[in-house]
């Protein structure tokens, strides 16, 4: 069923509620056109009476090219493989988000893991965060050039640390790394062609270049930040943030990837994962307040959405442009919601009782 209603001033506003039978799974599709974004939210019921495992992916929330598509739903799929595996096991929601966002940066289509954009010097910087809401711990690397996959390293020190550091930065999160264990590569062993190539045509352009830009309209700068939030069986939640940052930014620059409240956050009452120009994710403390606005009763699409319209009204760039990002979050029951100001977000899927999913 389809419901269209004009409003007066600046834009429209349209709702699509879709039912797929076949999974039980009851979509609300809200779409709002306010000056210069719009924001698309969809909320995923679980299937059935009980709640069960469930994981939401995203790849990023930027202006997608058409055929970059099928590699992003292949990338995506593949995570949602290594979570639900965890999570049929019996496995905990750390541990598939984990596994999740471990596929992704190993995947090279994001800009996480091997496919992280080059910074101004021409290296490879990798952010990355991961949260327990049960216990409230998290773990988190910032800057670390030699490190293949960010997030197992961020687990590491979620599991480790006695609360006395759980960030840890560049050189001190590779010695860590070193001691437990962790393979150390050159830095040039993350650079991948495709991004060798980005490098020296932006290069030429440098002084156009703002680490909020990437994620307009444009379709010119990549910026596939990568995330994931699980439920287990047990009703435990997590969320995990992993990213290559944005492309020509300072040696050293810190986005919103690696920091709880920020770029990700769980709790009892919800898990959520950020995407988009990290220094207004961090502004808005986008994912920390998006989890308590479910934990305040708020409808998981509706506190999405309205956070996006809240960042985008609070926050412009050097153009006047409002911020714009994505957001994937679940609820203690199971049940969950993608929201996006962005013309594509990559996103994925799945439930207990119900089918995968994937979409751009």
């Amino acid at each position: 069923m389809l419901g269209k209603n004009s409003c007066p001033g600046s834009g429209f506003f349209a709702f699509l509620c879709r039912v797929k039978i076949g999974a039980l799974v009851q979509v609300f599709i809200q779409r709002v056109l306010r000056g210069d974004v719009m924001v698309l939210s969809e909320a995923v019921s679980k299937p059935g009476k009980k709640a069960g495992a469930a994981v939401l992916l995203h790849g990023g929330a930027w202006d997608i090219p058409e055929d970059q598509h099928a590699d992003h739903l292949d990338g995506l799929r593949e995570g949602l493989v290594r979570a639900r595996d965890v999570l049929e096991k019996d496995g905990g929601a750390v541990d598939a988000a984990a596994a999740a966002v471990s596929s992704m940066e190993s995947n090279g289509i994001f800009d996480a893991g091997r496919g992280g954009v080059l910074n101004l010097e021409g290296e490879v910087e990798l952010d990355c965060g991961i949260m327990c809401g049960r216990s409230l711990d998290y773990g988190a690397v910032v800057g670390v050039k030699r490190i293949l996959n960010p997030v197992r390293l961020a687990r590491l020190i979620l599991e480790k640390s006695d609360g006395s550091a759980r960030i840890l930065a560049r050189e001190g999160a590779e010695r860590i790394a070193e001691e437990y264990g962790f393979p150390l590569v050159e830095n040039s062993e993350l650079v991948c062609e495709r991004e060798r190539l980005r490098y020296g045509e932006l290069r030429e352009r440098k002084a156009a270049c703002h680490t909020g830009h990437p994620f307009l309209g444009s379709g010119e700068l990549p910026r596939g930040t990568v995330g994931c939030v699980a439920r287990d069986r047990s009703g435990a939640l997590a969320a995990a943030t992993s990213t290559g940052g944005t492309p020509l930014r300072p040696s050293g620059r810190v986005g919103d990837s690696a920091l709880p409240g920020a770029g990700y956050y769980a709790s009892t009452a919800a898990a959520c994962s950020a995407t988009g120009w990290g220094e207004a994710i961090i502004a808005s403390l986008l994912a920390g307040r998006s989890v308590d606005g479910v934990r305040d009763g708020g409808a998981p699409a509706g506190v999405l959405g309205e956070a996006l319209e809240g960042m985008r009204t609070s926050v412009r760039n050097p153009d006047g442009k409002g911020a714009t990002g994505g957001l994937i979050l679940l609820d203690q029951e199971g049940s969950g919601a993608w929201a996006f100001s962005t013309p594509h977000m990559a996103r994925a899927g799945w439930a207990e009782g119900a089918e995968g999913w994937a979409a751009v």
